[in-house]
């Protein structure tokens, strides 16, 4: 059990490099997967929303999304109901990176658990899904 932490670690770091040396040709990073996805998902999801669901300090989430819009991956639109509203679009450009995001994403799957059964895979899954609510739960039980 020991170990556990120690193989957390290996598994984070590796993952962020893997995705690092990925979106590079796009002059992005491991730090900006969430929101990708999120934006690509949720075409006029607002910041307020994104800060709420990633798990991210505040102020790292504005400066995400500064740096996606000023990058043209992004298009904010003040909502038309309420102007302190910011609503977050992709581009044709962001499209493209989540396109490749999520083939690289199954590429990396793919190699974490070449050699696991899939019955152990499903069971994987669900060990990592505990643990990952009970970090939320741990962390922000005071928010």
């Amino acid at each position: 059990m020991e170990e556990l932490f120690r193989y957390i670690n290996i598994i984070s770091k590796h993952t962020n490099v893997y995705l690092d040396q990925a979106l590079s040709e796009f002059g992005l990073c491991s730090c900006h997967r969430v929101f990708i996805k999120m934006i690509v998902k949720n075409p006029g999801i607002t910041r307020d929303k994104i800060k709420n669901m990633v798990h991210i300090h505040p102020s790292n989430t504005t400066r995400i999304i500064d740096f996606l819009e000023e990058n043209n991956f992004i298009i904010k639109k003040i909502n038309d109901d309420d102007r302190r509203i910011c609503e977050l679009y992709p581009t044709e450009k962001l499209q493209t990176v989540y396109n490749k995001l999520l083939v690289v994403e199954k590429e990396w799957i793919d190699i974490l658990t070449e050699s696991i059964s899939k019955d152990d895979l499903a069971k994987y899954e669900e060990f990592l899904k505990v643990s990952a609510s009970n970090s939320i739960q741990h962390i922000h039980k005071n928010k």
